[in-house]
């Protein structure tokens, strides 16, 4: 196909019509040495003058083809002498990075160029910009990929020119216009061994697939850009439909279900994959679509993560963390004194010995909940916490421990630390509850065994 030469001032209109660069403006260029990034850099320093940009080069040597990748770090650093401008070199191990996070090397190489280039700019200064160079032929790579993959809309609106603070300056451009750019000012650059193989998926794509996408139509990567940008645009409008969809189904409780339920598939499928965002879950396709699905259908109840949830229940949708239980504690003995239950709590009991005079009980039972009638122990007694099976009739008849605590609003996570005073025939008395009905004071109760509990030597 017959391409356009790439010039300086159709860069400078794609830098302006994304916002990439301020007059003034601080930017981090990725330089790998190879033909893409030497012509970006090129690029950049040729627009410092004009916009007044404060430039410095990163490069990352993956120390994975030996001399050549100290060739290509020696490079580097020459052609940003030549231009002088400050060069910032990481020298990484990728192989033994790979193999600690069970990470392809490719996936390692670039979590780790990606966080060298975030401190780079993070020293740099605010508002600093990352420049890389990913041309257009990258991103129609990408796009036959990621559709070979199934990927969502997202996944084939191919890369975008600006994703947070990294910039894309040559994404609008051609590889054989770059190529063409360097050739024409004379440039010198690397090329990478890796890159003639096809040890790599994105390499067979680049030498078998879009050889023959542009036997089909010789201006495929043109056509493509029209078709990037049309996908581009809806993925856009699709995304402020889904947003405007959360916000009309947004209460303090969380997010009605029927409302979102009321749209076009597309956008509820887009709203279901933000919710899962909002609420901090990782999603997929499948994952999203499974949500979406449930919606509109009556309560539910997703697991998405250890402990925690996506839940529906009368209509509202919110995340629910179950909280780590807390581990019963040992059995321990029933006596006067200080009893260390757990490592944050204790139990102090004492033994008051009155006479107590007529209708005193009713003042113990409502001035001291912590307290029975300890000669209604039958047998030997001890403090423990709550078994299966455990009852006691507390208020309202008997009733087993497990709903007592459900009634009076006792978090899960909470029982197992629940202190239980029992006997030979079963529950005395329930922390936080009180006595069960057999062992409660009376105008006949003598001895009254009295419990108090201290959580890190602080009464609660």
């Amino acid at each position: 196909m017959s391409t356009a030469p790439l010039e300086l001032r159709a860069v400078k209109e794609v830098i302006e019509r994304f916002g990439m660069l301020k007059r003034g403006g601080k930017v981090v260029a990725a330089v790998s040495g190879g033909c893409d990034s030497s012509v970006l850099l090129h690029l950049l320093c040729s627009l410092s003058t004009e916009m007044d940009l404060k430039i410095i080069c990163a490069h990352v040597n993956h120390n994975l083809r030996g001399s050549e990748s100290d060739r290509d770090e020696e490079f580097v650093r020459s052609i940003c002498k030549k231009y002088g401008i400050e060069c910032r070199v990481l020298s990484a191990n990728v192989a033994e990075f790979a193999e600690k996070h069970r990470l392809s090397t490719e996936e390692a190489g670039r979590k780790l160029r990606y966080e060298f280039f975030e401190h780079c700019a993070n020293e740099l200064g605010e508002d600093t910009k990352i420049a890389t160079a990913h041309s257009l032929s990258d991103c129609a790579e990408t796009f036959v990929f990621n559709s070979a993959r199934g990927a969502a809309l997202s996944g084939i609106c191919g890369i975008p020119p600006v994703r947070g603070k990294i910039i894309r300056p040559l994404i609008e451009f051609s590889r054989e216009q770059i190529e063409g750019y360097a050739n024409e000012h004379g440039l010198d650059y690397v090329t990478d061994s890796t890159n003639l193989t096809d040890e790599y998926t994105r390499n067979r794509i680049r030498h078998g697939v879009i050889p023959v996408m542009k036997e089909i139509n010789p201006g495929f990567e043109k056509a493509f850009l029209r078709l990037s940008r049309n996908l581009s645009e809806t993925r856009d409008f699709i995304d402020f439909e889904a947003k405007s969809l959360l916000e009309k189904a947004s209460t303090e409780k969380g997010f009605e279900s029927a409302v979102i339920n009321e749209a076009h598939p597309a956008v509820k499928n887009r709203a279901t994959a933000m919710l899962l965002e909002k609420f901090g879950f990782s999603f997929d396709y499948e994952r999203t679509l499974r949500i979406a699905e449930k919606i509109g259908k009556g309560d539910f109840k997703e697991e998405l993560s250890k402990n925690e949830y996506l839940i529906c229940k009368k209509g509202i949708i919110k995340k629910s963390v179950l909280k780590e239980k807390d581990e019963p504690f040992e059995e321990k003995p029933f006596f006067e004194g200080k009893t260390v239950l757990s490592g944050e709590k204790e139990i102090e009991v004492r033994i008051l010995s009155e006479n107590p005079g007529e209708n005193s009980y009713k003042v113990y039972n409502y001035a001291l909940k912590d307290t029975f009638d300890f000669d209604k122990i039958k047998g030997k007694a001890v403090i423990r916490s709550r078994k299966e099976g455990d009852k006691a009739d507390i208020h309202g008849g008997t009733k087993t421990l497990k709903k007592l605590f459900i009634e009076e609003k006792i978090p899960a996570e909470k029982r197992n630390s629940v202190a239980v005073v029992a006997d030979e025939e079963g529950v005395l008395w329930v922390e936080g509850l009180g006595a069960a009905r057999r062992a409660r004071l009376s105008e006949k109760t003598v001895n009254v065994a009295a419990m108090k509990i201290c959580r890190k030597n602080k009464e609660f």
